[in-house]
Protein backbone atom coordinates (compact mmCIF):
# COMPACT_ATOMS: atom_id res chain seq x y z
CA UNK A 1 0.00 0.00 0.00
CA UNK A 2 3.15 2.22 0.34
CA UNK A 3 3.23 2.59 -3.20
CA UNK A 4 0.19 4.22 -3.36
CA UNK A 5 1.76 7.44 -2.22
CA UNK A 6 3.16 8.45 -5.48
CA UNK A 7 -0.46 7.82 -7.16
CA UNK A 8 -2.43 10.30 -5.80
CA UNK A 9 -3.54 11.06 -10.29
CA UNK A 10 -4.72 7.62 -10.21
CA UNK A 11 -8.54 6.42 -11.55
CA UNK A 12 -9.05 2.87 -11.11
CA UNK A 13 -7.62 0.68 -8.87
CA UNK A 14 -8.98 -2.85 -9.00
CA UNK A 15 -8.19 -4.96 -5.79
CA UNK A 16 -10.85 -7.83 -6.02
CA UNK A 17 -9.93 -11.29 -4.06
CA UNK A 18 -7.63 -9.29 -2.56
CA UNK A 19 -8.27 -11.04 1.12
CA UNK A 20 -5.94 -9.10 2.89
CA UNK A 21 -7.04 -5.58 2.10
CA UNK A 22 -8.10 -4.54 5.22
CA UNK A 23 -9.39 -1.65 7.16
CA UNK A 24 -6.48 0.09 7.32
CA UNK A 25 -5.77 -0.43 3.57
CA UNK A 26 -8.98 1.47 2.80
CA UNK A 27 -7.44 4.29 5.29
CA UNK A 28 -4.25 4.85 2.99
CA UNK A 29 -5.77 4.59 -0.12
CA UNK A 30 -8.40 7.33 0.85
CA UNK A 31 -5.64 9.60 1.77
CA UNK A 32 -3.61 8.90 -1.70
CA UNK A 33 -6.23 8.43 -4.15
CA UNK A 34 -8.13 11.22 -3.73
CA UNK A 35 -9.34 11.57 -7.52
CA UNK A 36 -10.44 7.29 -7.72
CA UNK A 37 -13.45 7.06 -9.98
CA UNK A 38 -13.67 3.02 -9.77
CA UNK A 39 -12.63 1.10 -7.34
CA UNK A 40 -13.24 -2.73 -7.75
CA UNK A 41 -13.34 -4.41 -3.82
CA UNK A 42 -15.03 -7.55 -4.82
CA UNK A 43 -14.32 -10.06 -2.24
CA UNK A 44 -12.58 -8.05 -0.04
CA UNK A 45 -13.64 -10.12 3.41
CA UNK A 46 -11.48 -8.28 5.54
CA UNK A 47 -13.18 -4.17 5.57
CA UNK A 48 -15.72 -3.17 7.19
CA UNK A 49 -17.84 -0.48 7.58
CA UNK A 50 -15.03 1.68 9.05
CA UNK A 51 -13.11 1.48 5.84
CA UNK A 52 -15.97 2.46 3.55
CA UNK A 53 -16.16 5.59 5.92
CA UNK A 54 -12.97 6.41 4.94
CA UNK A 55 -13.11 5.77 1.39
CA UNK A 56 -16.46 8.03 1.17
CA UNK A 57 -14.59 10.77 2.89
CA UNK A 58 -11.40 11.20 0.91
CA UNK A 59 -13.06 9.72 -2.45
CA UNK A 60 -15.16 11.84 -3.19
CA UNK A 61 -14.93 11.41 -7.20
CA UNK A 62 -16.02 7.61 -7.09
CA UNK A 63 -18.57 6.38 -9.79
CA UNK A 64 -17.93 2.81 -9.78
CA UNK A 65 -18.47 0.86 -6.39
CA UNK A 66 -18.06 -2.92 -6.20
CA UNK A 67 -18.59 -4.62 -2.96
CA UNK A 68 -19.69 -7.89 -3.65
CA UNK A 69 -19.27 -10.71 -0.89
CA UNK A 70 -17.71 -7.98 1.31
CA UNK A 71 -19.77 -9.74 3.95
CA UNK A 72 -19.27 -7.32 6.95
CA UNK A 73 -20.50 -4.79 5.65
CA UNK A 74 -24.19 -3.40 6.92
CA UNK A 75 -26.71 -0.74 6.50
CA UNK A 76 -24.13 2.03 8.76
CA UNK A 77 -21.41 1.03 5.48
CA UNK A 78 -24.26 1.92 3.04
CA UNK A 79 -24.81 4.77 4.90
CA UNK A 80 -20.99 6.09 4.61
CA UNK A 81 -21.38 4.96 0.68
CA UNK A 82 -24.80 7.22 0.16
CA UNK A 83 -22.36 10.64 0.64
CA UNK A 84 -20.91 9.68 -2.77
CA UNK A 85 -22.84 11.91 -4.67
CA UNK A 86 -21.08 10.89 -8.23
CA UNK A 87 -21.78 7.11 -7.66
CA UNK A 88 -22.83 5.62 -11.15
CA UNK A 89 -22.32 1.93 -10.35
CA UNK A 90 -22.60 -0.10 -7.69
CA UNK A 91 -22.58 -3.64 -6.94
CA UNK A 92 -23.92 -4.96 -3.62
CA UNK A 93 -24.33 -9.15 -4.78
CA UNK A 94 -24.50 -10.90 -1.78
CA UNK A 95 -23.95 -8.51 0.96
CA UNK A 96 -26.33 -10.37 3.59
CA UNK A 97 -25.98 -7.89 6.39
CA UNK A 98 -27.71 -5.00 4.22
CA UNK A 99 -31.84 -4.59 4.66
CA UNK A 100 -33.73 -1.74 2.91
CA UNK A 101 -32.49 0.53 5.45
CA UNK A 102 -29.39 0.98 3.99
CA UNK A 103 -30.37 0.63 0.40
CA UNK A 104 -32.97 3.87 1.56
CA UNK A 105 -29.87 5.59 2.31
CA UNK A 106 -28.31 4.51 -1.25
CA UNK A 107 -31.22 6.05 -3.11
CA UNK A 108 -31.82 9.30 -1.13
CA UNK A 109 -27.72 10.24 -0.90
CA UNK A 110 -27.00 8.52 -4.78
CA UNK A 111 -29.38 9.90 -6.78
CA UNK A 112 -27.44 9.74 -10.09
CA UNK A 113 -27.25 6.02 -10.08
CA UNK A 114 -27.43 4.47 -13.24
CA UNK A 115 -26.85 0.27 -12.34
CA UNK A 116 -27.14 -1.56 -9.01
CA UNK A 117 -26.98 -5.29 -8.42
CA UNK A 118 -28.77 -6.43 -5.30
CA UNK A 119 -28.40 -9.79 -6.04
CA UNK A 120 -28.56 -12.51 -3.09
CA UNK A 121 -29.45 -9.79 -0.38
CA UNK A 122 -31.90 -11.89 1.44
CA UNK A 123 -33.07 -8.88 3.51
CA UNK A 124 -33.50 -6.28 1.14
CA UNK A 125 -37.50 -6.09 1.08
CA UNK A 126 -40.36 -3.51 0.10
CA UNK A 127 -38.71 -0.59 1.87
CA UNK A 128 -35.66 -0.83 -0.42
CA UNK A 129 -38.00 -0.82 -3.04
CA UNK A 130 -40.39 1.90 -2.76
CA UNK A 131 -37.31 4.05 -1.81
CA UNK A 132 -35.45 3.15 -5.26
CA UNK A 133 -38.88 3.83 -6.80
CA UNK A 134 -38.80 7.52 -4.87
CA UNK A 135 -35.00 8.39 -5.62
CA UNK A 136 -33.07 6.57 -7.97
CA UNK A 137 -35.02 7.69 -11.16
CA UNK A 138 -31.73 7.64 -13.82
CA UNK A 139 -31.43 3.98 -12.94
CA UNK A 140 -31.11 1.99 -15.76
CA UNK A 141 -30.00 -2.04 -14.66
CA UNK A 142 -31.31 -3.39 -11.38
CA UNK A 143 -30.76 -7.23 -10.21
CA UNK A 144 -32.87 -7.94 -7.18
CA UNK A 145 -32.57 -11.93 -7.37
CA UNK A 146 -33.27 -13.72 -4.26
CA UNK A 147 -34.22 -10.27 -2.42
CA UNK A 148 -37.17 -10.46 0.36
CA UNK A 149 -39.59 -8.43 -2.02
CA UNK A 150 -43.36 -8.67 -2.31
CA UNK A 151 -45.65 -7.94 -6.11
CA UNK A 152 -46.29 -4.62 -4.09
CA UNK A 153 -42.95 -3.80 -3.78
CA UNK A 154 -42.03 -4.98 -7.25
CA UNK A 155 -45.24 -3.48 -9.31
CA UNK A 156 -44.32 -0.17 -7.80
CA UNK A 157 -40.87 -0.41 -8.69
CA UNK A 158 -41.44 -1.03 -11.99
CA UNK A 159 -43.72 1.31 -12.49
CA UNK A 160 -42.09 4.37 -11.51
CA UNK A 161 -38.80 4.20 -12.87
CA UNK A 162 -39.25 5.62 -16.06
CA UNK A 163 -35.66 5.44 -17.49
CA UNK A 164 -35.53 1.45 -16.55
CA UNK A 165 -34.50 -1.19 -18.92
CA UNK A 166 -33.06 -4.09 -18.02
CA UNK A 167 -34.15 -6.15 -14.59
CA UNK A 168 -32.89 -9.45 -13.44
CA UNK A 169 -35.40 -10.58 -10.97
CA UNK A 170 -35.07 -14.57 -10.49
CA UNK A 171 -36.15 -16.51 -7.53
CA UNK A 172 -38.39 -13.65 -5.83
CA UNK A 173 -40.62 -16.51 -4.01
CA UNK A 174 -42.39 -13.75 -2.40
CA UNK A 175 -44.00 -12.55 -5.79
CA UNK A 176 -46.85 -14.36 -6.62
CA UNK A 177 -47.53 -14.78 -10.25
CA UNK A 178 -49.85 -12.32 -10.67
CA UNK A 179 -47.40 -9.95 -9.01
CA UNK A 180 -45.12 -10.38 -12.16
CA UNK A 181 -48.15 -10.38 -14.23
CA UNK A 182 -48.89 -7.15 -12.93
CA UNK A 183 -45.44 -5.22 -12.09
CA UNK A 184 -44.41 -6.64 -15.84
CA UNK A 185 -47.63 -4.97 -17.33
CA UNK A 186 -46.84 -1.95 -15.62
CA UNK A 187 -42.89 -1.42 -17.55
CA UNK A 188 -43.36 -3.70 -20.68
CA UNK A 189 -43.45 -0.56 -22.98
CA UNK A 190 -39.97 0.36 -21.29
CA UNK A 191 -38.01 -2.89 -20.43
CA UNK A 192 -35.29 -4.10 -23.14
CA UNK A 193 -33.73 -7.16 -21.30
CA UNK A 194 -35.24 -9.25 -18.67
CA UNK A 195 -33.88 -12.38 -16.33
CA UNK A 196 -37.00 -14.50 -15.24
CA UNK A 197 -37.39 -18.17 -13.93
CA UNK A 198 -38.52 -20.18 -16.72
CA UNK A 199 -41.18 -21.93 -14.43
CA UNK A 200 -43.10 -18.54 -15.01
CA UNK A 201 -42.93 -18.57 -18.91
CA UNK A 202 -45.75 -21.01 -19.10
CA UNK A 203 -48.10 -19.40 -16.44
CA UNK A 204 -47.36 -15.80 -17.11
CA UNK A 205 -50.35 -14.77 -19.92
CA UNK A 206 -49.99 -14.66 -23.40
CA UNK A 207 -51.10 -11.41 -24.27
CA UNK A 208 -48.26 -10.11 -21.36
CA UNK A 209 -45.82 -12.52 -23.55
CA UNK A 210 -47.06 -11.17 -26.57
CA UNK A 211 -46.65 -7.64 -25.69
CA UNK A 212 -42.88 -7.85 -24.48
CA UNK A 213 -41.85 -9.49 -27.81
CA UNK A 214 -43.61 -6.37 -29.52
CA UNK A 215 -41.63 -4.20 -27.71
CA UNK A 216 -38.27 -5.50 -28.34
CA UNK A 217 -38.05 -6.71 -24.78
CA UNK A 218 -35.57 -9.61 -24.70
CA UNK A 219 -36.40 -12.25 -21.99
CA UNK A 220 -33.90 -14.72 -20.51
CA UNK A 221 -35.45 -17.73 -18.91
CA UNK A 222 -33.56 -19.60 -16.20
CA UNK A 223 -34.09 -23.35 -16.40
CA UNK A 224 -34.89 -23.74 -12.69
CA UNK A 225 -38.11 -24.48 -10.78
CA UNK A 226 -40.70 -22.24 -9.63
CA UNK A 227 -40.75 -21.33 -5.85
CA UNK A 228 -43.72 -19.15 -4.37
CA UNK A 229 -43.93 -18.66 -0.23
CA UNK A 230 -46.80 -16.66 0.16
Amino acid sequence: MQHLASCSELLILKLGLCSSISDEGLVYISSNCGKLVELDLYRCSAITDDGLAAVASGCKKIRMLNLCYCTQITDAGLKHVSALEELTNLELRCLVRITGIGITSIAIGCTSLIELDLKRCYSVDDAGLWALSRYSQNLRQLTISYCQVTGLGLCHLLGSLRCLQDVKMVHLSWVSIEGFEMALRAACERLKKLKLLGGLRSVLSTELLQMLQACGCRVRWVDKPLVYKG
